[in-house]
């Protein structure tokens, strides 16, 4: 009996595939050409390079790093041949064992057909046909396959393959995949990592060792234990490997906040403008960009931390959610936030459960640590009660964590938002670009796309027109009341100065240092308008400006990265190098697209530029912007605040690099009173310096051949005299400098000769 079932079944096996041969023949015609494969474009992720060649980040619709033969190593070759198709090597695209039983088993059970491709065939489903479950697609495949193994070699069908399997998490190919769960390029993995990997097809979401580490296990032990058993591995190797854990990356960890999430849209916008969505996110582009990644993230850091100073400056903003009144026990609710684990340093939303006058208990995670009203001084409350009650959701940061217990104190978001840009002035490579507080809360990059007012951040190209049209630092200008009528608009114009004070004799030094507006109102008149705004033009500002007086105040709109980039003139001797934030583009195969080439205008001469440095390191040492001497380093730069503190700016440069700091909000509002440049946005700026020069050697501006130090007497701008009290060696370019000598007279000229009045803008 047993026999016959043999014969009936070898007979109908004979049958069918007589008929899978005729069926093959008839769909022969109208399939894809084979010769297409080596042309197929895959969809692979575009990356993109900071400035030391590490990855910063990439856009994918199907995340895919091709990879040569020759850097996929052997053992994953073979852990996916056992895996998958472990007669491979033998076969000719099909097994028609295979394909024979899993038809029967279908047909017996009134399902679908059954898997039972061969690595061939999943490729020609790959890269040429549907996924759908029918046997005119299943022909399909398995003809396409014939042809594949036709044309290629084993090794290369392989690495077509193992190029384009999909693995999990959007990942496709083993190169994409190796560094999504291990962190390291497919030639460094291990035989276990190899197997894990070589598991993930059958079921990657399944499988996943996110989604079932327990499941992955099991299955890449038993091919390990299969790989053991086909020799690729020796039996020492394979109790080695079934003893090591999954080992991947936390995927919490690796999907936390972004660095460079600013910098990096701005390199999206680029291509997907140059070159089409297309190729964004489907092209495999190489972008190598200019972004130094410790740079980045000190910006950030500094801009978050100073947008949350002046927001805490402003007073305490009552919660706005609280669980009691949404029916949730506080005891038993979980944030989002708490899910990657609590690390020192950073801020996180905590419930309020219980709150007494001086200390509040809180849920942060698994912890219910204490905050103390000490915590919460900035508030200037004498209660926690009067801050918030049971069932609030408030914000603290971990101060310190040590073991399980934490530090906290109080927080809160900011409302108020920023911008940074970081310029290497000697190469015009932009290093750090930070466009707001949050990129998750707004992608507006307000570093390149927001236009302000500059305020006196507008006054150093003003002083250095007039230092190359007749002027010296020396150069006296009256500080008193003025009246202008403006040409233009004929409107009667008084300009005034931020602390309403007026000091007489002002030297064109001084007038730049205190940011007197009076003084740089004068200059203008004196330039004309017409003459800053062909300045302002040489110094690379492209936005909208008009000849109108007011503009020696700021009054006209700019981006923080015209500003900056026009401040890089004064430390790189005169010179401006077009700032940029692209190397190079590469395509998928090496070939160079693009490669940038630097930009170069000469906007002052090399005297005219030290002079302006010079000038405004005194800005620093003396000026508005004193908080920068903390640094102890040369380093110049200027403040600048618009009317009803709206906007703060701050742009400074030390001799290697250039960096400006915006302040606002997005709708025209007040920052809060006294809220200058100098208080909002320069403490931002210094903050970012700091890290900069940690480890850097000193370094000093260099002084052109062409400079001459004279002393003078810095109020009356004459040459210094021994009863003189405010002495400078001032740089001149020979010729230029003051003849005269200060007398007692002189400095009855200067309203605070004798009593300083420190600027406070």
């Amino acid at each position: 009996m047993r026999r016959w079932k043999k014969l009936v079944l070898a007979a109908a096996s004979g049958a069918i595939f007589g008929v899978i041969v005729g069926i093959l023949l008839s769909y022969s015609r109208g399939l894809p050409r084979i010769e297409e494969l080596e042309r197929t474009r895959m969809a692979e992720s575009t990356q993109v390079f900071a400035d030391d060649g590490s990855i910063m980040g990439g856009f994918a619709v199907e995340k895919r790093i091709v990879v040569p033969s020759e850097k996929i190593p052997d053992i994953v070759k073979k852990a996916f041949v056992v895996a998958e198709d472990r007669g491979f090597y033998h076969h000719f695209g099909f097994s028609p064992k295979r394909i024979i039983k899993a038809i029967i088993v279908d047909i017996t059970k009134g399902r679908a057909v059954q898997g039972a491709s061969t690595i061939t065939q999943q490729l020609a489903r790959m890269l040429f046909l549907t996924r759908e479950k029918t046997l005119k697609r299943k022909l399909k495949e398995l003809l396409l396959a014939i042809q594949i193994e036709r044309k290629y070699t084993k090794d290369q069908i392989l690495t077509f393959y193992l190029n384009n399997i999909y693995l999990g998490h959007g990942i496709y190919g083993v190169e994409a995949a190796s560094r999504f769960y291990f962190g390291k390029h497919v030639w460094e993995l291990e035989p276990h990592e190899a197997a894990m990997l070589a598991s993930l097809p059958s079921s990657p979401a399944k499988l996943s060792p996110y989604v079932a580490p327990k499941r992955l296990l099991k299955r890449r032990n038993r091919i390990l234990r299969e790989m053991a058993e086909e020799h690729y591995i020796t039996q020492e190797t394979y109790r080695r490997e079934v003893k090591m854990p999954l080992g991947v990356v936390d995927i919490k960890k690796r999907e936390s906040r972004v660095i460079g999430a600013y910098f990096l849209e701005e390199v999206r916008k680029y291509i997907a403008r140059k070159y089409g969505p297309e190729k964004v996110y489907r092209g495999g582009l190489r972008v190598y960009t200019t972004m130094n990644l410790r740079m980045e993230e000190w910006a950030e850091e500094a801009l978050r931390d100073g947008l949350k100073a002046l927001d805490k400056r402003q007073g305490w903003r009552r919660p706005k959610r609280n669980l009691l009144r949404e029916g949730v026990d506080p005891e038993e609710f979980e944030a989002e936030e708490w899910k990657d684990g609590i690390v020192e340093g950073k801020s996180y939303p905590a419930v309020v459960l219980e709150v007494e006058r001086s200390r509040a208990r809180v849920k942060l995670g698994k912890f219910s640590p204490y905050l103390y009203l000490k915590d919460a001084a900035w508030t200037r409350r004498s209660s926690l009660r009067s801050l918030f009650k049971r069932g609030d959701i408030i914000l603290v940061k971990v101060e310190e964590k040590r073991g399980e217990s934490l530090k906290i104190s109080l927080d809160q978001e900011p409302l108020v938002e920023g911008a940074f840009i970081a310029i290497d002035h000697r190469t015009g490579e932009i290093k750090a670009m930070v466009g707001g507080y949050s990129f998750r809360r707004s992608e507006f990059n307000r570093a390149v796309q927001a236009h302000r007012q500059t305020g006196s951040t507008i006054k150093p190209i003003i002083y250095a027109a007039a230092l190359e049209n007749g002027w010296t630092p020396a150069s006296i200008i009256i500080d008193e009341p003025v009246s202008f009528v403006d040409p233009w608009t004929g409107e009667v114009w008084e300009p005034q100065n931020y602390d309403q004070v007026y000091k007489g004799w002002v030297t064109l030094r001084r007038g730049l240092e205190e940011s007197r507006n009076v003084v740089t109102a004068k200059l203008v008149a004196a330039l004309t308008p017409q003459k800053v705004v062909e300045y302002a033009r040489k110094f690379g500002i492209t936005s909208p400006l008009k000849p109108y007086l007011s503009i020696s105040l700021g009054a006209f709109e700019s981006t923080l990265l015209e500003m900056t980039s026009a401040f890089t003139v004064f430390p790189n001797g005169g010179v401006r190098i077009e700032p940029y934030f692209i190397r190079k583009i590469e395509d998928r195969y090496g070939n160079l697209l693009e490669a940038h080439r630097r930009k170069v205008h000469v906007v002052l001469s090399p005297e005219v530029a030290y002079q302006m440095t010079y000038i405004l390191e005194g800005v620093v040492q003396r000026g508005t912007g004193w908080r920068a001497r903390a640094l102890r380093r040369p380093v110049g730069g200027k403040t600048g605040t618009t009317d009803e503190y709206t906007d703060a700016w701050f742009i400074g440069f030390s001799p290697s690099i250039t960096a400006g700091v915006w302040v606002g909000f997005d709708v025209k509002k007040t920052l809060g009173k006294d809220e200058t440049g100098s208080r909002a946005a320069s403490p931002i700026w210094v903050e970012f310096m700091k890290k900069y020069f940690e480890g850097r050697p000193v370094e000093d501006f260099k002084v052109p051949p062409n400079i001459i130090f004279v002393k003078i007497d810095s109020y009356t701008g004459k040459l210094a005299m021994p009863f003189c009290l405010h002495t400078l060696n001032e740089a001149f370019i020979p010729g230029t400098e003051p003849k005269e000598f200060c007398t007692e007279e002189d400095h009855l000229h200067v309203l605070d000769y004798y009593h300083r009045i420190t600027p406070q803008e």
